[in-house]
């Protein structure tokens, strides 16, 4: 479809950082413009993916107008700036939205609140994509949820346990976040002897876990734990720990450090730190592992290592509950418990054929629920008949 007829879709994201929200945006936007529309992303600031984006062709809008909220702006002074910037921002926004011919704006995190006004105002659709958990927020949900439903045509959430937090609202939808399973070998034997050789693994049995280090938030301490339990009664393995920490966490990798020392894991253990290609580090995976003690609105790690055919063993909480078949892909076992955890890899580094098993179901899983074409063809159809009206 010709760029001047297609409809134009602004995508607002809540950051320039490369994580698991901005990398469904970065598979997403190549293929609706495939399906005929023209997409536009705002972001608040440079960084990565905006270099990333507009090498796939796709226009990006920096500007630091666009509000924000974060933790740190209601435990600090920030908080009357923020309120004083808020109008400003959406006023700005309806400009945008007239000057670009916006038929639709599409806001991909939950923490960004001006656009859904600002839709509104510019009388466009809106549909806000909710990847987060705010119950933490208790007391602000039961305003801040009603703002976002009034606000949107349409809520996608991207797990059940997440659209739970919209008690029932109509207008809430679940998509599942898709990836493209042409992304990752059927065999991925050269990537593990490649990772392995790297690491010097040899022919040890590996668990490991991929994301940002921190601590509770992704659980990696309650793996270091288990791994200690396992190594007090015998069973060997190595683990490996991929990523670094998260903006304003930068202390809790040598926090991860010291407490590798504390249990006598340095032997045991290796810190990756953040790799451009995951996938080699999944291949060379025995059994992956989600650790995370504060749910996970819908891992993409979870999805990536059932497309490697690696059983799962996560957290019960959050999009797990949709990603895992417990017992059948891998195991659900209850946050922040490493004696449940070291019972569940025992299981697993005991017996390889159930390893195979439950990977070649979790593949299997993933093909049928969590294609990235079965997730565009659920927002195509959304988009189509949101324009329709």
């Amino acid at each position: 479809m010709n760029s001047l007829c297609a409809p134009h879709i602004l995508y607002v994201h809540n950051s320039a950082d490369i994580y698991g929200a901005s990398r469904s945006l970065l598979r997403l936007l190549p293929r609706i413009r495939e399906r005929g529309y023209a997409p536009h992303v705002l972001l608040p600031e440079e960084g990565p993916l905006k270099d990333r984006i507009v090498a796939l062709g796709v226009e990006v809008i920096v500007d630091s107008r666009l509000t924000v909220i974060n933790r740190s702006i209601f435990y600090s002074p920030k908080l009357p700036l923020f309120l004083l910037r808020f109008p400003i921002s959406v006023f700005w926004l309806c400009r945008l939205i007239a000057n670009r011919r916006v038929a639709l704006v599409h806001t991909n995190t939950g923490v960004i609140p001006g656009p859904a006004l600002a839709a509104k105002l510019a009388r466009v659709p809106h549909i806000w994509h909710v990847r987060d958990s705010f119950l933490e927020f208790r007391s602000l949900w039961n305003s801040y949820r009603r703002y976002i439903t009034g606000l949107s045509a349409k809520v996608i959430s991207v797990s059940n346990p997440i659209a739970a937090q919209f008690n029932g609202a109509p207008n809430v939808t679940v998509i599942h976040n898709g990836i493209p399973l042409d992304e990752f070998p059927h065999d991925p034997s050269e990537m593990r002897s490649r990772f392995r050789e790297t690491c010097q693994l040899g022919n040890d049995l590996v668990v490991g876990c991929v994301g940002r280090i921190k601590f509770v938030r992704k659980g990696q301490e309650n793996l270091l734990r288990a791994a200690s339990i396992l190594k007090r009664r015998g069973i060997s393995a190595k683990y490996v720990i991929v990523g670094s920490p998260s903006p304003g966490s930068e202390d809790h990798l040598p926090r991860l450090q010291q407490m590798i020392q504390d249990l006598n894991l340095q032997d045991d253990v290796i810190l990756t730190g953040e790799l451009a290609d995951t996938r080699p580090a999944y291949a060379g995976l025995d059994v992956f592992v989600l650790p995370s003690a504060q749910p996970e609105p819908f891992g993409g790690v979870v999805l990536e290592a059932m497309a490697m055919r690696r059983p799962v063993i996560a957290t019960a909480i959050g999009g797990s509950l949709d990603q895992v078949e417990d017992g059948k892909t891998g195991f659900l076992i209850p946050p922040a418990d490493p004696e449940t955890l070291a019972e569940k890899l025992a299981i697993l580094l005991s017996d390889a054929s159930r390893r195979t098993m439950m990977g070649e179901a979790g593949r299997e899983r993933l093909e049928r629920l969590f294609s990235i074409d079965r997730m565009l063809d659920k927002l195509d159809g959304l988009y189509q008949s949101i324009l329709a009206k």
